[in-house]
């Protein structure tokens, strides 16, 4: 287990984060903030980086921190009900930790030192499942390097993390229909499985909507500077798809899984994907994941680990072959 937080110095940030608000050496700041929140606590940034329509930058060269205010939030915050005014759309906070500064996704703005605050979650240390963690309204990505993942809660950071502020659009409760059934959804203990149904429900049979398109993503979420022509994993889309929750009303519609290096999926992942790796293959499911799909009968699979995965289909019932 690596360490997260470095010992604490006199001239260290401690910084709390709860509900929507954080508390940053004993101020108590709500989101979203302001210049002025942050300077009440931290001074002015050392720099000032604007992108027109998209973002500024606030970089603070000796806490290794950058203050994103974001136009693109503006909107969600909005339908959430918490927008105050173009001043206030500060959502996102990057720390840049580690021995040197690197950069998260390629951005050329960064701090000059790397950054020794403390941060904590309702005054814990954050937990972290797969580089994800959520308290409040706050999502946290912890950068590790591509193909790893970490898990629990760390104690010393060796990799920068970001904090957004991104809270859910809150519904009202229809008074007129009491019995209104709550949306039930699919469970996946297997990345990889899931991947596989989202293929069948969103590009074969089409009744997935919206279909995600990585050349919309990009367009969309501008700020992140995607390659829709990568080699490599484009990390932003494989989090869309782990957050995608699949009603179980689909479920009797998936007779026959068709897995192939063409896939649409895998090329809105990997846009340049050769298919000469292992990257995608199914080496795992879960029988309680199988059983969802009553109608399954078929599957032509890719996996380096066909044995095991075999007699996990034949269970259910399915007859499997590889590709």
């Amino acid at each position: 287990m690596f360490s997260f937080f470095k010992k604490k110095g006199p001239k260290n940030l401690e910084i709390n984060f709860h509900d929507n608000s954080m508390v940053m050496n004993g101020t108590s700041l709500s989101f979203p903030l302001s210049l002025k929140d942050i300077e009440a606590v931290l001074g002015k940034p050392d720099q000032v980086v604007k992108k027109e329509n998209k973002y500024i930058k606030y970089i603070y060269d000796n806490a290794g921190i950058v203050f994103e205010h974001s136009f693109s939030v503006k909107n969600h915050l909005k339908k959430c009900r918490v927008y105050l005014d173009d001043e206030h759309l500060l959502s996102t906070i990057s720390f840049y930790y580690g021995d040197v500064v690197k950069p998260m996704f390629g951005e050329e703005e960064l701090p000059k030192m790397p950054c020794q605050a403390v941060v904590s979650t309702d005054g814990k240390t954050p937990y972290f499942l797969y580089d994800r963690h959520r308290t409040g309204d706050f999502n946290f990505i912890l950068w590790t390097p591509r193909g790893t993942n970490f898990n629990g809660r760390p104690d010393v950071m060796r990799y920068p993390l970001t904090i957004s502020y991104y809270p859910e659009i809150k519904h009202e409760r229809q008074k007129s229909n009491p019995k209104v059934v709550q949306e039930k959804y699919l469970h996946f203990d297997n990345l990889n499985f899931k991947l596989a149904i989202i293929q069948v429900l969103m590009y074969d049979l089409e009744v997935l909507k919206p279909a995600f398109d990585i050349f919309d993503f990009s367009e969309e979420f501008s700020e992140l500077d995607i390659d829709t022509e990568s080699t490599e994993l484009v990390e932003p889309a494989l989090e869309y798809f782990k957050n995608l929750q699949i009603s179980q009303k689909y479920a009797s519609l998936v007779k026959e899984i068709d897995m192939d290096g063409g896939n649409e999926i895998f090329m809105n992942l990997i846009p340049q994907w050769d298919g000469e790796d292992s990257f995608f293959d199914l080496n795992e499911v879960s029988l309680a994941e199988l059983k969802q799909f009553p109608n399954l009968k078929q599957a032509t699979i890719m996996s380096s680990n066909f044995e095991q995965v075999k007699e996990t289909f034949a269970v259910a019932g399915v007859d499997v072959e590889l590709v």
